[in-house]
């Protein structure tokens, strides 16, 4: 796994490339920001704060993630000023703010990944603690290069699904 940290004035961006599905969504919401064919690639200080955390609100996969600055220095420990799309809170609270955990639920995409939200911690078959996570997206299709994380394999190999997405 390997996270990258990008500090901006208001909050710091951090990038899992391990779990990220590519799905472009951030550069498409703010591509003065993410910026996929250049290096680096992401562009922290050409946004205000909340525009960025907006944004990463909507990563599907959660590989991206910001800690909010407080009082000039980053409190990446505090659960409150931590973010991503898998830590979003409930419609109407302001981003960077901690949701309760609640059960996790699988969602079966067609012809796709699980989706799996809630509290989790994925832990390896050798008992390492692999991330820590409030949403992942797992390969059901066998062809992900970054297993257990699905990388979008399914689109390249063609996977159908076999029903289990159907009820």
């Amino acid at each position: 796994m390997s996270t990258r940290d990008y500090p901006s004035a208001g909050l710091t961006i951090h990038w899992d490339d391990a779990v990220c599905l590519h799905s472009r969504i951030c550069a498409s919401e703010l591509p003065q920001v993410f910026r996929p064919a250049q290096k680096p690639w992401i562009q922290a200080d050409a946004a205000t704060a909340d525009e960025i955390a907006a944004t990463i609100d909507h990563c599907p996969s959660g590989a991206l993630r910001y800690t909010r600055d407080t009082d000039g220095a980053t409190d990446a420990a505090s659960p409150v000023a931590e973010s991503s799309a898998s830590h979003s809170a409930a419609p109407g609270t302001p981003p960077g703010t901690a949701r309760a955990a609640g059960p996790a639920t699988v969602h079966v995409h067609e012809n796709g990944p699980l989706e799996v939200q809630g509290e989790m911690t994925i832990v390896g078959a050798d008992g390492r603690v692999l991330r820590a996570s409030r949403r992942q997206y797992f390969c059901r299709c066998g062809g992900s290069a970054n297993k257990p994380y699905c990388d979008n394999s399914h689109l390249r190999v063609g996977f159908t699904d076999p029903g289990l997405g159907r009820t």
